[in-house]
């Protein structure tokens, strides 16, 4: 009879309102902590995925320079890197320039016409 009473004394503890809340908190407390864990792995994924292609552009970037730096080793690559950054030609060659012409201005706005056109012309 007396195990039974302490059985008792015991479930009435642990049903008890404050051993409820207390269990209710310890669960809340762990539920943010496991969202804290959640939202930080959230987090690293995405700048993780950020640095990979942040690393794909640079060696993407790499490889071009490389590329730009082996035709920069020789003598027609630095002669064409010359002519395109300076637009120079060597002695006896001729550099032709090629001008656009100017697109047709608009003509001026009639003065005199109607209202209807003066009022669309504003817009012009």
């Amino acid at each position: 009879m007396r195990e039974f009473k302490r059985k008792r004394k015991i479930r009435q503890y642990l049903y008890s309102r404050l051993a409820l809340c207390i269990l209710l908190v310890l669960t809340l407390l762990m539920a943010k902590a496991a969202w804290s864990v959640y939202s930080k792995e959230r987090d690293s994924r995405v700048s993780m995925s950020r640095a990979q292609m942040e690393l794909a552009a640079l060696e993407a970037r790499h490889e071009q320079l490389s590329r730009s730096i082996e035709r920069l080793k020789t003598e027609q690559g630095v002669e064409a890197e010359i002519r395109e950054q300076f637009q120079v030609a060597k002695p006896g060659e001729r550099m032709v320039v090629v001008v656009e012409e100017k697109s047709a201005e608009q003509p001026p706005l009639d003065e005199k016409g109607s209202l209807i056109s003066r009022f669309f012309g504003i817009f012009r």
